[in-house]
C-alpha cells in the first residue's frame, strides 16, 4: 500500500471515528447495532483496514450520518 492509500484511508477512518463521537456513541454502540466485531471498527478508524462500501452504509446508518460525509476532509470541527 502507498503512503497516498494510508493516508485516504486514515482520513475516512478519522471522520468516522469523528462524526461517531459527534453523536455521542462509542465504538462498542456502533458495533452492537451493525453486528461488527470493536476490533474491527477500530482498525477502520485507525486506517488499518480496507473498508467495503456495504459496511460504510453501515457504519453511516448506525451513526445517523450520510457516506459521503466520510469523504469530506476539508471539513473542520
Amino acid at each position: 500500500m502507498t503512503d497516498s492509500e494510508k493516508t485516504y484511508l486514515y482520513s475516512i477512518g478519522r471522520n468516522i471515528a469523528k462524526l461517531r463521537r459527534k453523536q455521542k456513541l462509542s465504538q462498542l454502540d456502533v458495533c452492537a447495532e451493525i453486528k461488527m466485531e470493536k476490533s474491527n471498527l477500530s482498525a477502520i478508524e485507525n486506517g488499518r483496514q480496507n473498508v467495503s462500501s456495504l459496511t460504510l452504509r453501515k457504519i453511516a446508518d448506525a451513526i445517523g450520518v450520510d457516506v459521503k460525509d466520510f469523504f469530506d476532509f476539508d471539513k473542520k470541527s
